[in-house]
């Protein structure tokens, strides 16, 4: 049997898991004037609904040959209105980013002044002030202001996090995969069930993947403290 430390070196070695892929998000669209598709190079014939364009990247195509467009959809800023309750790959990919910039730039500020308040994650900061923190990453994005200048309780910090997390339409942990880790979890055999574990973590998209993993470094850190 691999020992738990050498399987845990390979959730962080993985290499190949970063492989930031992403579905373009086509919908039925009608076009004005003459258009071509970006993928057979062809007219797009009709007067309405004449193919599909990518929401997240403006890709125009026909609605046949959507089916065959690669997986290498790059969302344009312009058309990422939001960050909270936008698709985690989505966001990721829009901003070039390995992981949304909200969690990074939350999980920072709270572990320069955070880990040592009791509470943390437990107690609940006001809820108008934690709704102006996402209010400021969805207005400035990576510019947002969460200073202890602004907001000098650290739990409405830890409170815009757990919202960002609350309002993901595809959770980190993905619908498809929650039910895996939690019959992965129910073995009794340790070294069994990490094996287990680290086979569905193999199967979250990588933008969840990365997610998740910085952020039970993080917990970590709280649990230490």
């Amino acid at each position: 049997m691999i020992s738990s430390l050498v399987r845990r070196a390979a959730l962080t070695h993985n290499d190949n898991h970063f492989n930031y892929e992403k579905t373009h998000n086509f919908k039925v669209h009608t076009f004005r004037g003459p258009h071509w598709c970006e993928y057979c190079a062809n007219f797009m014939w009709g007067l309405i609904a004449q193919g599909v364009r990518c929401s997240d990247c403006g890709l125009n195509v026909h609605k046949q040959c959507s089916k065959h467009v690669p997986n290498d959809c790059q969302p344009d800023l312009k058309r990422i209105k939001k960050v909270y309750c936008c698709d985690l790959t989505t966001l990721v990919k829009a901003h070039n980013t390995q992981r949304p910039m909200v969690v990074d730039i939350c999980i920072r500020e709270i572990e320069a002044r955070g880990l040592k308040s009791e509470g943390l994650y437990r107690v609940s900061g006001f809820t108008e002030h934690i709704e102006d923190v996402k209010m400021a990453f969805d207005r400035d994005g990576e510019k947002a202001d969460i200073s202890a200048n602004i907001y000098p309780d650290i739990n409405i910090i830890t409170g815009a996090l757990k919202l960002y997390f609350r309002d993901l339409p595809i959770p980190v942990i993905t619908y498809d995969t929650y039910s895996k880790f939690i019959e992965a979890a129910k073995i009794s055999n340790a070294d069994e069930r990490l094996e287990a574990v680290h086979e569905v973590l193999m199967l979250l998209p990588p933008a969840h993947y990365e997610t998740l993993r910085y952020l039970m470094i993080h917990l970590k850190k709280v649990t230490m403290n």
